[in-house]
């Protein structure tokens, strides 16, 4: 890597010990020769790399690769028979060892940035696009580079932007990202933080000077992401511990448990949307247009803003957005302009069809928490209107929200088509099958259209006059994981757009 300072393997291995993390280790006389690279990918090798093996699905055939095309050594939690001598570092918890090797590779860009870390269980990525949003017109007022950004949509380094697989990425990709960003002058990241990346040690190592919690329920409980919600929870919680300034949402389940975490931080701010002891409190939100419209007062603020994202609960987001520029010190001038620009693509996207009144929404919205928010704010703010619901839930995990969405859908919606979202392994009918037996509690309506590209033209097509689609689960998304590959495929946006213009 350009412009960085290069250490040798035997300075790695220090790292490790240092760190209790070192089972075993044999550098085969090639400690002195300096890592060019580090990588868990083996299509990405480069001369003197050093290769992580990762993964529950890691293959010895991967970290062979990788030897042939340049790796001179290994990091793992097992010790592989490989045909040549090639030098390894045995650690303890290879994850753990993963953001130490990153960190010091990628020399500690995180001190170098003003960090903004969201996590929540909904909202993250609108919360950090409005943050980015209001940074941008802050620092474009100053002839500054843009704010950079992690999220679940994509990442943006100050100069590229590149579409992104994971709400949090791995360690070794994350610091990279932020490296990238200094070298590219940024001043600020705002990044989306997952609890599987507080769980499994992405962020290991970075101290975010402020660190959002936006509200927390029930999610991601499977096998093979949180065996129960004090698991998830307390995974979420653990970003207090890396945080300088805490901003709390009041207005959340568990907010005792939340506020007294937050007490690992240095300061703690609260922001509400009805509890007066909040330091910045919400008042009048009203819909104005197709977006919303609020108060808010605090340290610094007296103010309307306007958002011209629909979503009455959006309103939320901003608020958190608010609090965190005021810890910046961020002029109102700019957060007012900020947030009445800023967008989330493929959340809360609207389109319409004058001609029929028909209104179809595309949003993110996968879980129990998005769902009632989501559904329960446009029952409110298109009253009248008949609502047609298509959406699915992922194959695999989060198996809870089978019910949960299904009880929510039966709900408020009128009818109801249920299709693929993300399958995997399992069978699109059994999944919209066990959703419906909850749908079925409700008397709605409903079929299941296996193809999501047909459910949602079936959906928008045969509308009425005064109907509002909700396309639900993908939003910006252009793949579908099928089996164990991502297959490429129109976004809920292409789609409502293309059959909307027909």
């Amino acid at each position: 890597m350009e412009n960085l300072k290069t250490y040798t393997l035997k300075y790695y291995l220090k790292l490790l010990a240092a760190s209790n993390l070192v089972e075993e280790a044999n550098l085969y006389q090639k400690e002195s020769i300096k890592v060019l690279d580090i990588t868990y990918n083996s299509k990405e090798i480069k001369k003197d790399a050093l290769f992580i093996c990762k993964g529950l699905a890691f293959k010895q055939e991967y970290l062979e690769e990788s030897v042939r095309q340049g790796a001179f050594s290994y990091v793992s939690e097992k010790k592989y028979a490989l045909k040549e001598e090639v030098p390894y570092i045995i650690v303890k918890d290879i994850r753990k060892a993963m953001a130490i090797l990153a960190g010091q590779f990628f020399d500690y860009p995180q001190n170098k940035l003003n960090l903004i870390g969201i996590g929540g269980t909904k909202g993250k990525t609108t919360t950090a696009f409005y943050m980015k949003s209001i940074l941008d017109e802050y620092m474009t007022a100053q002839d500054k580079p843009l704010c950079g950004i992690m999220s679940s949509i994509h990442t943006f380094d100050g100069k590229e932007t590149k579409v992104a697989h994971n709400t949090t990425p791995e360690a070794v990709e994350l610091y990279r990202h932020l490296y990238e960003a200094v070298k590219n002058g940024v001043s600020y990241m705002v990044m989306e933080v997952s609890s599987q990346a507080l769980k499994y040690n992405r962020v290991d190592g970075l101290v975010f000077d402020v660190g959002v919690f936006l509200n927390i329920s029930k999610d991601h409980i499977s096998p093979i992401e949180h065996k129960d919600f004090k698991d998830y929870f307390h995974s979420k919680l653990k970003m207090f511990a890396q945080t300088k300034t805490a901003v709390v949402n009041l207005d959340i389940e568990h907010v005792d448990e939340v506020l007294e975490a937050a007490k690992a931080s240095e300061f703690t701010i609260t922001y509400s949307l009805e509890n007066e002891k909040a330091d910045y409190l919400a008042s009048n939100v009203r819909k104005e247009g197709m977006g919303s419209a609020f108060g808010a007062v605090g340290p610094g603020v007296n103010e309307e803003f306007q958002l011209s994202m629909p979503g009455l609960f959006n309103v939320e987001n901003a608020m958190a957005a608010i609090a965190v520029a005021k810890t910046f010190f961020i002029p109102l001038e700019y957060i007012k302009s900020g947030l009445k620009k800023g967008k989330a693509k493929g959340r809360m996207e609207i389109f319409k069809d004058k001609k029929r009144d028909v209104v179809a929404i595309v949003d993110y919205a996968h879980n129990k928490l998005s769902f009632e928010r989501l559904f329960s704010s446009m029952k409110e703010e298109f009253p009248g209107y008949r609502i047609v619901a298509v959406f699915g839930t992922p194959g695999g995990k989060a198996f809870d929200r089978r019910e949960e969405l299904g009880r929510i859908a039966g709900k408020y919606a009128d009818y109801i088509i249920l299709t693929a979202d993300e399958p995997g392994f399992e069978s699109v009918e059994d999944i919209a099958n066990e959703i419906a037996k909850y749908i079925e509690e409700y008397d709605t309506p409903y079929e299941i259209v296996v193809e999501r590209r047909d459910a949602v033209k079936k959906a928008i097509l045969e509308s009425r006059e005064k109907t509002l689609v909700i396309v639900a689960g993908k939003g910006h998304e252009d793949s579908m994981k099928v089996g164990n590959k991502y297959l490429e495929y129109p976004s809920d946006i292409e789609l409502v757009t293309t059959y909307l213009n027909r």
